[in-house]
């Protein structure tokens, strides 16, 4: 068994390319199933996934594949030895392979005119390399491409472009260079459609659809599989592919969670490992049908890559991955206090159309798109013949993530929403204290900005809370649906073998009977309903009523009591109820 040290060494964290990977012996999961059917298709096709998730890799491969095929060469084996792809590919034919990654080009530049300076470089380089010549006096990355492109003969080149839309991304709020990096992309899918003959494959990546980012018809020549059944899992990790590629990181980091020998951890343990895996960072789908869901590669490379396994957000803490530039100008126009209502049901609904239609560079696109592009929802159920689209967050992390945007987003001028007032909730709610629930919670409250986002109803207090709850990382359920009913929320805290139920009321007016009465009709309904009593997962169980006070100057929880606490009972006993 390798130690810590060892293991992370075979992580490919620092490096994306295939041939390197391979080389130096680091883990790989075999994708090349997908990447010998893009090989066959001819077609210019494009696919989005949210950063992080494998895309490089996935291009680094197909350039590998098409540059050396699966024989070996230069006195070493074939990197495709031993994988998915080696019995199928029969393709001796050599390529010109020309990658771009326009992320990696655009950190250079300040201006289109600088980004296509550098394009025209990289094309002149490649000339240089495979001895064309190109005309003199040419005066833009078009016609040096278009050069080139004349030189070629049928089906020899291969085009991959890595984080196309980049350019785009990073300039949303500057008109000008907006629609100058348009044009360049215009010009580009245009000659892909013009000159179709000359290349073997054209593979685009990037994390908006080319019909998101204002280009009209320039890109109608190219297939977009991202939503494609058969490509649902070409990036990212299944299950399976985490247990066989990295069966000895389990096998660790099982042991480290367990505190005990890797040579100790039994089958059943890694699976229950890998449950806990997939509650943090499973749950992606990118497949219309709901057939396949894929882990965060990023998240699970780096929950292995932590001595202590610890089970915490990863992607969406990585500067620039959790938050990309197109959603700082979507979260300015966002209605928040729809969104909150509709993350904290866990279940949002979308017309598939709208969606569909939501271009970057409109004011008026749909929020939800851009939040599925960049990461943060995710398909739920396979798309229904009614329009409708159902989008969720995958997995605990995204969940925190979301939450955490929302509630900077709301308290960012008058509330510190900071990690200390996070873990104290943790205290006051173990505490089962009404009280302390009640001043804690009214701490939140007292900094919300009612004048934007008003709060009437018992929707939009639940709403508040539980985003507040989940961005502090605790695992919340809202209106947990049960035989009897719905529970308003329910709360998990495990660290303390607890289960918590709220029911909350709202009430408009400010005098203590009606206060009084809709406490007592939330301690009833949680009560006759019993919620949660089958249903929680920890030893203990308590269960509160909350009234919030929507008259002007209140504006708080009014009422907090404690309904009862159940434990669960033991065999020789026979209640575990506890009224109080």
């Amino acid at each position: 068994m390798l130690n810590f040290f060892e293991l992370k060494q075979k992580l490919p964290l620092a490096n994306s390319d295939f041939g390197f990977l391979r080389k130096n012996g680091k883990c790989y999961v075999d994708k090349t199933e997908y990447i010998y059917q893009l090989a066959l298709d001819n077609q210019p096709l494009i696919l989005t996934r949210p950063r992080r998730f494998g895309k490089s890799t996935l291009l680094s491969t197909l350039e590998e594949l098409f540059l050396h095929g699966v024989e070996p060469y230069d006195g070493h084996d074939s990197y495709f030895k031993g994988l998915a792809i080696e019995d199928k590919w029969h393709d001796q034919n050599q390529y010109l392979v020309l990658r771009l990654n326009f992320q990696n080009i655009n950190r250079q530049c300040k201006t289109a005119a600088q980004f296509e300076q550098k394009l025209i470089l990289r094309i002149s380089d490649f000339c240089q390399k495979q001895q064309f010549v190109l005309p003199e006096k040419l005066l833009d990355f078009s016609m040096y491409l278009e050069a080139l492109l004349e030189q070629l003969s049928y089906g020899s080149l291969v085009l991959l472009v890595d984080e196309y839309d980049a350019p785009l991304v990073r300039h949303l709020n500057d008109e000008a260079e907006l629609k100058a990096y348009q044009e360049l992309l215009e010009a580009l899918f245009g000659l892909v459609k013009d000159y179709t003959e000359k290349f073997r494959c054209v593979f685009f990546t990037g994390i908006t659809r080319f019909q998101d980012l204002g280009l009209g018809t320039a890109g109608n020549s190219f297939t977009d599989i991202s939503l494609q059944s058969s490509f649902g899992a070409c990036c990212g990790y299944t299950r399976e592919e985490i247990r066989e590629t990295f069966a000895e990181h389990l096998r660790y980091a099982a042991a480290v969670r367990l505190g005990c020998r890797a040579e100790e951890i039994t089958e059943s343990q890694i699976d229950a490992l890998l449950d806990e895996m997939a509650e943090w960072y499973d749950g992606f789908c990118f497949d219309q049908h709901d057939r396949s869901k894929v882990f965060s590669t990023w998240s699970v490379l780096r929950f292995f890559s932590d001595a202590d396994a610890t089970l915490t957000p990863y992607w969406a803490t990585e500067e620039g991955l959790g938050l990309p530039q197109l959603l700082k100008k979507t979260m300015e126009r966002m209605d928040l206090s729809k969104l909150l209502n509709d993350i904290s049901k866990g279940n949002i609904q979308t017309e598939h159309l709208r969606f569909l239609q939501s271009a970057v560079t409109n004011p008026e696109a749909n929020p939800y798109a851009l939040l599925y592009q960049a990461g943060y929802l995710t398909l739920n159920r396979a798309f229904l013949s009614n329009g409708v689209m159902h989008l969720a967050p995958p997995n605990r992390e995204i969940s925190i993530a979301l939450a955490n945007l929302v509630a900077t987003r709301l308290f960012r001028k008058n509330f510190l929403y900071t990690a200390d007032y996070a873990l104290r909730t943790v205290d006051v709610l173990a505490s089962l204290d009404p009280q302390r629930i009640q001043a804690h919670f009214n701490e939140l409250f007292a900094a919300f900005p009612y004048q934007n986002y008003p709060v009437r109803s018992e929707s939009m207090v639940a709403a508040v809370i539980h985003s507040f709850l989940m961005g502090a990382g605790l695992m919340t359920c809202c209106e947990q649906s049960e035989s009897r009913g719905r529970s308003d929320a329910l709360i998990d805290l495990k660290q303390h073998k607890l289960t918590i139920v709220f029911e909350y009321k709202y009430e408009q007016s400010a005098s203590s009977e009606a206060l009084d009465t809709k406490l007592n009709e939330a301690l009833k309904q949680v009560k006759d309903r019993d919620y949660a009593h089958n249903a929680h997962s920890e030893p203990k169980l308590a269960r509160f009523a909350l009234v919030f006070c929507g008259e002007k100057s209140q504006r708080r929880l009014a009422r907090v009591e404690l309904a009862d606490i159940i434990t669960r009972p033991s065999p020789d006993s026979s209640s575990g109820r506890v009224s109080v």
